[in-house]
């Protein structure tokens, strides 16, 4: 009987406003492979985001690590607190410019091959609503890319602060395309005022015949994030 009480404060004490800590958002509104439905309130330097707010909600953001990937990217989001709702809008345009880099490299593997080319820009846009309740926060993104090929995703995720400005982390998916392939991430995530931190796994399964490694198939990948607000 003693572990009922046990299990209901618990769940108490995670949902309830007045009995659990406030939900520490991450500065760059980032979770693992997904974006956090946040407000960015203050200016954030960070490997997945860095951004800049722009008042009523606004800010424009690039993601630094596709920078230095040659995928120059710039993109513009809005945000709204209500209550315990949050809703998320954003658009991103991204270009690839490392095309000679890869051409070279598949020249050097492949003598055959003449010509190849990449083609890879395009827009993407997405949309969230998340629900806090106390330390956990329920959210759903729908991401939609017009690339070198059009595709869609919806994934759910899962953040519930344990201790601190810890918080451990699941999101679960699902590509709109032939089969519906599936993709998740799970792991931890450290929000601090200032610095802000995660690393996980996510199930990507990729497969491209370029790819060096287990005949050109990655099944995961990890998810590493560090950033610093600005406030």
């Amino acid at each position: 009987m003693k572990s009922r009480y046990i299990v209901l404060w618990a769940l108490i004490a995670l949902v309830h406003p007045a009995v659990a800590h406030a939900f520490n958002h991450a500065g760059n509104a980032r979770l693992l492979s997904s974006d956090e439905a946040a407000v960015i309130k203050h200016p954030v330097l960070g490997l997945q985001r860095s951004a800049l707010p722009l008042g009523l909600g606004f800010a424009v953001d690039t993601s630094v690590l596709a920078d230095a990937a040659l995928a120059a990217n710039l993109g513009v989001r809005w945000a709204l607190e209500a209550g315990p709702h949050r809703f998320v809008v954003g658009a991103r345009y991204t270009k690839f410019l490392g095309n000679e880099v890869i051409t070279d490299y598949v020249a050097s593997q492949q003598p055959a091959v003449k010509n190849f080319a990449i083609d890879f820009q395009g827009p993407s846009a997405y949309a969230l609503y998340g629900l806090q309740l106390g330390r956990v926060l329920v959210q759903a993104e729908v991401r939609h890319y017009r690339y070198q090929t059009v595709s869609t995703t919806a994934t759910g995720a899962l953040v519930v602060n344990l201790v601190g400005n810890f918080a451990v982390v699941g999101e679960f998916g699902v590509r709109f395309k032939e089969g519906y392939p599936l993709r998740g991430a799970a792991g931890i995530r450290y929000a601090g005022d200032n610095f802000g931190f995660s690393l996980g796994a996510a199930y990507v399964d990729l497969t491209d015949s370029l790819l060096p490694v287990d005949n050109g198939r990655i099944p995961f990948a990890p998810t590493f994030d560090l950033s610093w607000t600005f406030q």
